[in-house]
């Protein structure tokens, strides 16, 4: 999956992906399926999502100010569908945090329609750790769903992102 990141990388050429060691893992499926997030600085991320070998990879800045609570960034949700020219069938949200409060779950029951929470931690040599989180929804109509960290330091609204 990584060789498709990196295949895909040659479309953002003023970014660089750095090696294997320092790309965060947040959910690997087979076949050919999962989400990765690297940091090019303290304030620039990069985010793959692959589909079937496929990547979608994207560069954005962290906001300077947090938008809620130990929350830097909830991305709106990328979607796939199965055939082309059908509604898509999934979405795909990512989410960067401040600090290591994992694991993450939503808040309550899981909604139906909904995937599990994946998350990660990356640790800069700084010392600051960043929580990397992956999630999915199967329907456009999922409303009010929190998603919080099991120490309940950080809570946010799933499906809004502040992109």
């Amino acid at each position: 999956m990584l060789a498709s990141v990196r295949k895909g990388m040659k479309s953002l050429p003023s970014h660089e992906m750095p090696s294997d060691d320092f790309v965060a893992v947040i959910r690997r499926d087979a076949p050919d399926a999962g989400e990765f997030l690297w940091m090019e600085d303290d304030r620039t991320y990069c985010s793959a999502i692959v589909r079937e070998g496929l990547a979608r990879i994207e560069c954005r800045f962290l906001p300077e100010s947090r938008p809620r609570k130990g929350v830097l960034k909830v991305t709106t949700g990328e979607p796939y569908q199965e055939e082309p020219g059908e509604q898509p069938s999934l979405f795909v949200f990512l989410a960067v945090v401040e600090g290591a409060h994992g694991p993450y779950g939503y808040k309550g029951a899981m909604p139906e329609a909904a995937g599990p929470v994946h998350d990660a931690v990356v640790t800069f040599a700084s010392g600051r750790k960043l929580g990397l989180l992956s999630y999915e929804k199967h329907s456009r109509r999922i409303s009010g769903t929190e998603i919080c960290s099991a120490d309940g330091v950080v809570c946010f609204p799933a499906y809004y992102p502040n992109r």
